[in-house]
C-alpha cells in the first residue's frame, strides 16, 4: 500500500512540476536526475560511513557525490592534467563509479572472510526494506522542496543587485576556463585570488547537467536550499532515533517530528528580531498607549540590527540561511551549508559506530584512519577552498566532538584519550591541507589580523537575536545535570556519592545523542561570544570593523542552533522527566514558532504573490538585461555568440554593488579592472588598482593614438566596449580615436537613449 501511495505522490509531483515550471521543467529534471545518479553512485561509500543511520545516509550520498566528483574535476584541472570540459566531468563521474565499485568488491571479500556466526557484521551495510522505504520518502521530500523553491525563485530569477554580479561572474568565467584557478575576470592577466571552489562546484554541475549557466545559477541556489532542509531533517531524525532506541522509548513518529522542526529551524526560521519587532513591540506599544510605528517590517532588518537600531559606530552583520535564500546571492557560505551539515552528520555517524565498537581492544591506527575521519578531513580541506572561515570553525567543532567521544569510549583513561585525540586532530589537519594543496599553490593569502574587540553588543540585542537558542542549550544541559543528581541521590548512599567523581559519572550518563547536541550547542554559543572578544581585521574598517567576523561566525552558530532546537524541543517535550522540562519545551517551541513567520514576510516582500502563477518569469538569471540594459544586452549577446576564447574586453570600472562590470559578468570575459572594493580585498593593495584605473581612463579619453596603443598592449586588450556607463563615467571619451583603433564589430540598433551609442571595437594592429 505504501509503495502505491509513493507512486501516486510521484506522479502528482511530476504533473505539478510541469504546471509550475512550464518551459523550465526539462532543465529542472536534468539537474535533479544528475543529483540522483550522483547519490546512487556514492551509496557504497555512504553506507560504509553512515551504516548506523536508518537510511544508511541516503540524502548525504548526494552531497558527498557532488563534493567528491566536483573536487576530482577541480583537482585534475588545477594540476593541468585534464581540461574542464563536459567530457572531463563525465570521466570524473566514471572514475567515482569505479571507486565505489571497488568498495563493494572489497566489502564482499571482507564479509566472505568473516565467521559465519557474525551475522551483524555481514549485513550491517545492506539496505533493508525499511531503509529503502525511507530513501523513497526522502527523495520525494527532496524533489518537492527543490521544485517549490525553484518555482519561487522563478518570480525573481535575475543575477542582479547586491553581490549577484560577483557570484554569477565567477560561474561565467569558469565556464570559459580550461584550467583552475580561472583568470580573474575583474583583473585581467592574473589568477582569481579568492575562495571560488564553491562556485566551481555550481559550474561543474552546470556543465555536467548540460543546462545553460543562466539557469544553473538559480538551480544550484535552490538545490542547496532543499538540501539545507532535508540534510538537517535527516541528521536530527537519526540523533533522536538513536536516543529513543538507546533509552528504549516509545514513539515511532517522534524522530520525524524532531527532524522537521530542525529543518524548519535551520532553513525557514528567522532570528527573534522578527517576532520582537513585528509582533511583540506593537503589542507593548498598544498596551502602554504609545503611538505605533508606521513602517512595515522589512526582512533585511533582522540581519542589520546591531549598530543600526539604534545607530552606532559598531555596525555588524548577522545573517542566516532564510535571508540568504530569499535574497538569492550564490555566496560561498551559502553553497557550503550542504557540506557543513554533511560534516556534522559524519561526526554523529562516527560517534554511533564508535559506540557499536565500544567493547574489546582498540587499534589506534584504525581509529585514526577510520574512513569517516578521512571523509571529515576531506570536507574540512574543501572548506579551505570554498569558505575559509568554515575551516577553523568546523575543525574546532570536529575536535570537540571527537574529544568528548573519546572521553566516553576510553572511559576517562587520560593518556589514551590525549594520544588518540591528538593524533586524530593532527591527521585531519595534515590531510585537509593535502586535499587543498593545489588551491594554496595558486593563492596569495588575504591579509587579516586578529584584534581585541573594543565595541560590544548591548545585552538586550544579544538576547533578542540569540537568547532563545542559548537559553535552550543551557537549560538542556542544566536539566541533564539535575536528572543525574536526582538519580544519584536515589541510587547511592551519602558515602558512595562522596567517593565517586561527580563529573566523571555525569559524563557516563550522556547518550551519544545528548552528547552530540550539547557539544555543537556549546560550540555555537562560543561562536556568538567570540566576536565580543576578538575580530579579524580586513579591508573593512571604522564602523564595520567586526562586521565580517560576526557575520561568518554567527551564521554557522545559527545552523548549529537550529539542529539543537529540533532535538531539544522534542526531547524535553516527549521524554522530559519533569513537568518543568516539558513547560520549558512548550514555551520555547511557541516562541520559535513565531520566528517561522519570517520566511513568509521575506518571500512576500522580495518575490511578491507567489500564488499567482502568471507571475512566474522563468529561471534565466540574465532576463533583467532586456528591460534594465537593453542596448548592453544586444552587445553582450554578440560577445557570447562570437567569442569562444578569453580575450580581454575593456569596459569602465566602477564601485562595488553597481551596474559596472556587466559585460565581464554576463560573458565571463576578463576586463582590466572590476569592482574596486572586491579587488581590494582579493589583491590587498590599492596602488595597483589606482594605476589600472588611471590607465583605463587614458585609453578611453586619450588623444594620442601611440600612447593609447601602449596602454592597450600593456593589458593585452583585444576589444573595447563603449556603452552608456562608459560615457557616463568619461565625459571626454574619444569616440573617433577608439573607432580608429580597429574594426567596429558591433553597433547597437536600438537607440533607447539617443544621447548614447553602444559599440564594440576589435583592436587591429597598426597599419
Amino acid at each position: 500500500m505504501k509503495h502505491i501511495s509513493n507512486i501516486i505522490i510521484a506522479i502528482l509531483l511530476f504533473i505539478v512540476g510541469k504546471i509550475l515550471l512550464q518551459g523550465d521543467y526539462t532543465t529542472f529534471l536534468q539537474w535533479w536526475i544528475t543529483i540522483v545518479y550522483l547519490g546512487i553512485i556514492f551509496m557504497p561509500l555512504t553506507t560504509l560511513v553512515f551504516r548506523s543511520f536508518h537510511d544508511k545516509g541516503y540524502l548525504f550520498s548526494k552531497s558527498i557525490g557532488v563534493a567528491v566528483v566536483g573536487y576530482l574535476m577541480w583537482f585534475l584541472s588545477s594540476l593541468h592534467l585534464m581540461k574542464f570540459t563536459v567530457v572531463s566531468c563525465l570521466i570524473c563521474v566514471i572514475i567515482s563509479l569505479i571507486f565505489n565499485c571497488i568498495i563493494v568488491v572489497l566489502r564482499k571479500k571482507n564479509n566472505t572472510n568473516r565467521s559465519s556466526n557474525n551475522q551483524f557484521n555481514r549485513t550491517k551495510y545492506l539496505l533493508t526494506d525499511k531503509a529503502l522505504d525511507s530513501m523513497i520518502t526522502e527523495e520525494l521530500l527532496f524533489f518537492t522542496l527543490f521544485l517549490l523553491f525553484t518555482y519561487v525563485r522563478g518570480f525573481k530569477p535575475e543575477a542582479y543587485g547586491t553581490e549577484k554580479f560577483m557570484d554569477y561572474g565567477f560561474m561565467t568565467s569558469m565556464m570559459r576556463s580550461d584550467y583552475m584557478p580561472p583568470q580573474d575576470f575583474w583583473f585581467s592577466g592574473t589568477k582569481l585570488n579568492y575562495y571560488y571552489v564553491g562556485q566551481f562546484l555550481a559550474t561543474f554541475l552546470t556543465k555536467l547537467t548540460g543546462v545553460k549557466v543562466s539557469n544553473g545559477y538559480n538551480l544550484m541556489l535552490m538545490m542547496v536550499g532543499a538540501f539545507t532542509f532535508v540534510l538537517s531533517y535527516s541528521l536530527v531524525y537519526n540523533v533522536t532515533l538513536h536516543y529513543r532506541k538507546e533509552k528504549e522509548k516509545k514513539g515511532e513518529f517522534i524522530p520525524t517530528i524532531s527532524g522537521i522542526v530542525a529543518g524548519a529551524a535551520v532553513l525557514l526560521a528567522g532570528n527573534m528580531h522578527y517576532p520582537t519587532f513585528q509582533w511583540f513591540e506593537p503589542l507593548v506599544r498598544k498596551f502602554f498607549g504609545i503611538e505605533a510605528s508606521t513602517e512595515k517590517y522589512w526582512f533585511p532588518n533582522a540581519t542589520r540590527f546591531i549598530g543600526y537600531h539604534p545607530e552606532t559606530t559598531d555596525k555588524t552583520i548577522h545573517e542566516f540561511p532564510a535571508y540568504s535564500f530569499v535574497l538569492g546571492d550564490l555566496h560561498a557560505h551559502v553553497i557550503n551549508i550542504m557540506f557543513v551539515l554533511t560534516v556534522l552528520a559524519l561526526l554523529f555517524a562516527w560517534q554511533c559506530t564508535r559506540n557499536i565498537r565500544k567493547e574489546g581492544n582498540r587499534n589506534i591506527w584504525k581509529d585514526i584512519l577510520d574512513p569517516t575521519i578521512i571523509l571529515i578531513a576531506f570536507f574540512i580541506g574543501v572548506f579551505h577552498t570554498t569558505n575559509f572561515w568554515d575551516f577553523p570553525i568546523y575543525y574546532v567543532v570536529s575536535g570537540a566532538v571527537i574529544l568528548f567521544t573519546n572521553i566516553v569510549i576510553y572511559d576517562f583513561k587520560g593518556k589514551r584519550i590525549v594520544l588518540v585525540t591528538a593524533l586524530q586532530g593532527i591527521f585531519i589537519m595534515l590531510a585537509s591541507f593535502i586535499f587543498s594543496l593545489p588551491f594554496h599553490l595558486n593563492f596569495d593569502p588575504i591579509a587579516t589580523t586578529p584584534y581585541l574587540t573594543v565595541a560590544h553588543t548591548p545585552l538586550n540585542q544579544l538576547i533578542i537575536l540569540w537568547g532563545l537558542p542559548i537559553f535552550m542549550v543551557i537549560a538542556f544541559l542544566c536539566f541533564k545535570i539535575s536528572d543525574y543528581d536526582q538519580s544519584r541521590k536515589q541510587l547511592l548512599s551519602l558515602e558512595q556519592r562522596k567517593s565517586e567523581p561527580k563529573m566523571l559519572n555525569l559524563f557516563r550518563t550522556f547518550t551519544f545523542s545528548d552528547l552530540f547536541i550539547v557539544t555543537i550547542g556549546l560550540c555555537a554559543i562560543g561562536l556568538i561570544l567570540l566576536p565580543e572578544i576578538i575580530y579579524i581585521k580586513d579591508i573593512y574598517d571604522g564602523d564595520y570593523k567586526r562586521a565580517n567576523t560576526m557575520f561568518k561566525l554567527t551564521y554557522q552558530a545559527f545552523i548549529m542552533f537550529g539542529l539543537c532546537l529540533g532535538y531539544i524541543f522534542i526531547r524535553l517535550l516527549c521524554f522530559g522527566r519533569t513537568i518543568r522540562q516539558k513547560k520549558v519545551a512548550v514555551i520555547g517551541l511557541i516562541l520559535f514558532a513565531f520566528s517561522l513567520g519570517y520566511i513568509q514576510n521575506a518571500v512576500n516582500a522580495w518575490y511578491g504573490n507567489i500564488f499567482k502563477i502568471d507571475g512566474y518569469k522563468g529561471l534565466d538569471a540574465t532576463t533583467f538585461m532586456e528591460t534594465t540594459m537593453s542596448d548592453d544586452e544586444l552587445a553582450i549577446n554578440w560577445l557570447n555568440e562570437n567569442i569562444t576564447d578569453n580575450p580581454v574586453v575593456l569596459e569602465a570600472p566602477g564601485k562595488s554593488y553597481t551596474d559596472y562590470e556587466r559585460v565581464s559578468v554576463m560573458t565571463g570575459l576578463p576586463t582590466v579592472l572590476g569592482w574596486h572594493d572586491h579587488e581590494w580585498l582579493w589583491k590587498s593593495d590599492t596602488t595597483i588598482l589606482e594605476e589600472r584605473e588611471a590607465d583605463i581612463e587614458r585609453i578611453y579619453t586619450g588623444t594620442d593614438e601611440t600612447v593609447v596603443r601602449q596602454y592597450i598592449e600593456k593589458y593585452s586588450v583585444s576589444y573595447i566596449y563603449v556603452g552608456k556607463l562608459e560615457q557616463d563615467k568619461y565625459a571626454l571619451i574619444n569616440h573617433a580615436l577608439l573607432k580608429s583603433l580597429g574594426e567596429v564589430v558591433f553597433t547597437s540598433p536600438m537607440k533607447d537613449t539617443p544621447a548614447y551609442e553602444t559599440y564594440i571595437v576589435k583592436i587591429l594592429p597598426r597599419n
